[in-house]
Formats: C-alpha cells, structure tokens, sequence
C-alpha cells in the first residue's frame, strides 16, 4: 500500500508541473532532476510482493548462478546480480540498479525528443512507469535505450541506432525484434502515406479476428525457450496469459492516433520526430492485437514500441487552445492509463 500511495503523489506532483512550466524558468532543471530521483527510489525500495514479478525476481537475484536462472535472464542480469550479492543479499539493490538505469535513459530521451520538461514524465508516470519500471524491469532498460534510439534513427544515424537497440537487448532479448524498425524513415507522410499508415491497425484486427493461431516452436537456442517460458508463465510472477485487445489503453491508443494524424501538420511543425513516431505507433498497436494469440509477442512488442506514446500523448497539447484545456485532456489520458495499471497489477 505504501508503493501504492507514494505513486499516487509522484503522479499528482507530476500532474501540476505542466500548468507551471512556464513561470518556472531556472528551476525546470533540478525540479526535473528532483522528480526522476523521487521516481528511482520509490521504484527502488518499492515493496517486495507489491507487484506481479518482485518475488520471482527475488527468487531469481538470490539464485542468478543457478542453470534455471540462466536460462531465463539475460547474462547482464546475471552479471548484475553477482556485483550486488557480493555487497547485500537485498534484492532492492537490484531493483535500484534497474530504475537508475532506465529512468535516466528514459529522462534522457524526453528532453531529446519533446520541447516540453514535464508532460512527457506525467505521462511515463501514468503507465509505463508501473509497467515497466516497477514490473517488467529488464524491459524497462531495453526501453530506455530504444528511446534514446529514436533520435539517431529519425537523423538516419544508423549505427549508433543499432547499438542502441543491440545494448538494450542485452537486457532483454526481445529487443532484437525492434531490429526491424530501423528502416522507417522520419521524412514527413503525404497525404497517400497517411491513409496506408491508417490501415495499419485495422490490418491487426482483420488479423486478430481471423483468429490466426499459429503456433511459434521456434527451434533457436535460448530464444525459442524464453517464448516457451513466457508462454506457460513460468518466468512472470502472474503469466501473461492473455491479451485484451479491447483494453481501455488500447482503445485510448487508437483514438489518439487517428486524433493526431486528423492534426499531423499541426504536430508535424512543432515536433520533428512526428512522422517516424507516429509509423513506430502505428505498428505497436496493430502488433499488440495482431499477435493476440501469442501473448509473450502480442503484449511485450506491443507496449515496447507503443513507448513512444509517451511523447506523442505530449504534443496533444499542440492542438487543443487554450494551453490549459490541452493539458486537461492529457490529464484526463493519464488518470484512465493510471488506474488501469493499478487495477491490472498492483491491487488484488
């Protein structure tokens, strides 16, 4: 309850922040710096069993030199949970370790991508926050680097790109999947583009529908048994045992990006990496229920690259006048994704 309530103030500090930002002048900085170090501890020292994956982390920081805890963590998990058991047997170190890394990454990118200080940490805060900083914590990693991946991406700097993504893999494995993304371009969509890029998620329904079962044995080394080991839950606290394409975040999801391609030269002429933001979304959502069948695939690489919603929820402020009423609506948006994962995760 503790984690519970300390997430609820983080979140309505984080919540008043946009309304001040611009009388706040000097003092963006280190009340940024302030809000990310709040973030890192109530991540850090959150409670173990307050959530659906601490206790199998416990489980796996205590025995990372056992073969069933190599065979299902990354060996940068292993290596880091070897350093921290020579200094304590407390599993919060590793917790603590693992939010430095992706809210820094992840604070980082916002200030890279968003002209803005505080809507994109309001939004972080309302969902992936929970669901990666404080769950999926190996993902959360992955994802600070993918973020910070997008900026060299949108200027076709391939490579530092692609070590990016490669080093965030090395916490998750299933960051190789987004290996494919690196040949989307940021140059701006005509009006054809926008309409193919708006097919994209009906494409994963018509999918989801036709009820595609395939079943994915893949016979690779370490790989085809992670998916196996996700598939029967054995590595989540809880399992990811299905996937609700109708959820209320999904739907938010789809109604904000036909809003925000409706407004895109509005957006597209306040932020630049719109276009390639926008085509990472698209192909996100669609993924999520697309792979519906195959929950590891469907929920991991959908939310992973639906990340950028938290920059792209931002630039809403764009086009709704007054400033105020914009960031009433992202309030709004946030309140909705903010109780979801409470109720999904943290409250029995």
């Amino acid at each position: 309850m503790t984690t519970i309530i300390a997430i609820v103030i983080l979140f309505c500090i984080a919540a008043l922040l946009p309304f001040l930002e611009r009388y706040m002048d000097n003092l963006k900085k280190p009340i940024f710096i302030i809000l990310g170090v709040m973030m890192i501890l109530v991540a850090g020292f959150r409670e173990v069993g307050v959530d659906p994956d601490s206790d199998s982390y416990e489980t796996s920081y205590h025995n990372y030199y056992s073969q069933n805890s190599e065979d299902s963590k990354e060996t940068t998990f292993i290596w880091i949970s070897a350093a921290l058991n020579q200094v304590t047997s407390d599993v919060h170190a590793l917790f603590l370790v693992y939010a430095l890394i992706a809210i820094v990454l992840h604070f980082i990118a916002f200030r890279q991508l968003s002209e803005y200080w505080f809507i994109p940490v309001f939004v972080y805060l309302s969902f992936f926050f929970e669901m990666h900083e404080m769950i999926q914590i190996r993902t959360g990693v992955l994802s600070g680097f993918f973020m910070l991946a997008i900026k060299p991406m949108a200027e076709r700097r391939w490579v530092i790109a692609l070590l990016l993504i490669l080093i965030g893999s090395t916490f998750h494995i299933s960051g190789l999947a987004l290996l494919p993304l690196l040949f989307l371009t940021n140059k701006p969509m005509t009006k054809k583009q926008r309409w193919i890029w708006a097919s994209v998620i009906p494409i994963g329904y018509i999918l989801y529908f036709m009820g595609m079962a395939i079943q994915m044995y893949l016979d690779i080394p370490f790989i085809g048994e992670k998916l196996l080991a996700y598939q029967t839950g054995d590595e989540k606290g809880q399992g990811i045992v299905s996937v609700n394409a109708f959820n209320v975040v999904q739907l938010f999801a789809i109604i904000a990006f036909y809003y925000m391609l409706y407004f895109y030269d509005t957006i597209a002429s306040k932020n630049n990496y719109f276009p390639l933001l926008m085509k990472i979304f698209a192909i996100g959502t669609a993924t999520f229920v697309a792979f519906a069948f195959f929950p590891v695939i469907g929920d991991r690489l959908g939310y992973q690259m639906k990340m950028v919603n938290i920059i792209l929820y931002s630039t809403l402020a764009y086009t709704i006048h007054p400033r105020w009423a914009g960031l009433i609506a992202i309030f709004f948006i946030g309140c909705i994704h903010l109780v979801y994962i409470l109720s999904y995760a943290f409250i029995p």
